[in-house]
Parts: C-alpha cells; sequence; structure tokens
C-alpha cells in the first residue's frame, strides 16, 4: 500500500509541475513584444501638439512648440520587453550626472500607448501615466 500511494502522489505532483509550467509558458507567449513595437516610432503625447517621446535613432524628448523636434536628446535603452530609460545625451552642467527617464508600458491599444514614468529624481513625487499616440 505504501508504495502504490507514494507513486501516486509523485504522479500527483508531476501533473501539478506539468500544469505550472505550462501556465507560465502560455502567459509568456501571449506577451506584446513593446520594444518592437515601439522602437523607431514617435509617441505624442495626448492633449498636445508636438509633445511628446521620440524613440527614433534621433531620440529624446519633445516640447509642445511647432516645429515638432527632439528638445532634449537622449539614448533610448530597453531595460525589459515592457521598460526603457532614456538618458540625456548631452552634458549640460559638469558636474551633474545626465538627467533620466524611466517609462514602463502599461498598455498598447492600436496606436494608442500608455506609459507609466518612473520617477527617478529627488524627493518623492508619485509615478505618472500618460497617453501618446504611436506615429
Amino acid at each position: 500500500k505504501s508504495i502504490k500511494f507514494q507513486i501516486v502522489l509523485v504522479l500527483k505532483m508531476e501533473k501539478k509541475i506539468l500544469g505550472i509550467f505550462l501556465l507560465l509558458t502560455c502567459s509568456l507567449t501571449n506577451a506584446t513584444d513593446y520594444k518592437a513595437t515601439l522602437s523607431g516610432k514617435t509617441l505624442y503625447m495626448k492633449g498636445g501638439n508636438c509633445a511628446g517621446l521620440s524613440l527614433t535613432k534621433n531620440a529624446g524628448l519633445m516640447g509642445n512648440e511647432a516645429p515638432c523636434k527632439v528638445d532634449l536628446p537622449t539614448k533610448v535603452r530597453w531595460l525589459s520587453n515592457d521598460m526603457f530609460i532614456m538618458i540625456e545625451k548631452n552634458q549640460t552642467v559638469e558636474t551633474s550626472p545626465p538627467r533620466t527617464y524611466l517609462y514602463k508600458v502599461k498598455s498598447l491599444n492600436g496606436n494608442q500607448v500608455i506609459l507609466s514614468e518612473i520617477w527617478t529624481g529627488w524627493n518623492s513625487f508619485p509615478d505618472s501615466d500618460q497617453q501618446y499616440t504611436i506615429k
């Protein structure tokens, strides 16, 4: 009886492990590749004319003044499939580190994307969500 009981336990454990593995595999295969979707694109802030983010070769932050152009050149570095950092490219003050802007993609629906800007500066300000249109 005890050997039969142990075999049944082992089979149940294997079944649970297989179920967990399949669940994780399915969730990973359904993940959206935000990096591939957003790289090379310009994101215009909802409610603005030109304000937004350029994730193109000439990356940077764009002000809301025409003509639409990058006002703060940055480098873009993807940290994961859904998180990227924009790092100030040109040193403006010799004694200060470059400004950084950390973003997490919260959702993507057609040409609309919601990014959460994660606060990286001094003081303790909350993270903020912003909607953009992809062009």
